[in-house]
């Protein structure tokens, strides 16, 4: 089962141009030119950021809009929360939030103007958080391989 679920997501990233990013126990398939970005927030832990070129981190107060991302860049954050109660409770566990992400709206994030979409997640009884943010000028393949970016989100345990 885990070589179909790879060669969906390596069909879903664009073929063999695709590669894993990984970092802190967990990982996402991405297409050629996206690239690992360091993360800005640290409470609740980013675990990985990954982006088109040109997203970088920024100041500011909100945890998912710390970062520039270009008017037709796009990115995807992974965040996690130290307790489930910190994070405020969990969802259901396991991974159908992220079938959920197809389509980006505006607003999705506190801070954040472009468009975006946010799957919350309970994995091994802990509590993770997969954001996409695009930008306003992003191209519809654009926000497909960032949609396809967060769902192949995995934990390597």
């Amino acid at each position: 089962m885990p070589l179909v679920a790879l060669a969906l997501l390596v069909s879903a990233c664009d073929g063999s141009s695709s590669h894993v990013l990984a970092s802190h126990g967990v990982r996402v398939l991405v297409p050629a030119g996206w690239e690992r970005v360091r993360p800005a927030v640290t409470n609740p832990r980013t675990l990985l950021v990954a982006g088109t070129p040109g997203v970088r981190p920024k100041p500011s107060r909100c945890t998912q809009a710390a970062y520039r991302i270009p008017a037709a860049g796009a990115m995807v954050v992974v965040i996690r929360w130290s307790s489930v109660a910190e994070a405020g409770g969990a969802p259901r566990p396991g991974r159908a939030p992220l079938r959920r992400l197809v389509a980006v709206t505006k607003p999705t994030f506190e801070c954040f103007a472009g468009r975006g979409a946010v799957a919350d997640l309970l994995l091994g009884g802990k509590r993770y958080q997969v954001g996409v943010l695009v930008g306003d000028r992003a191209s519809a393949d654009r926000v497909r391989q960032a949609l396809a970016v967060a769902r192949s989100f995995e934990t390597a345990g």
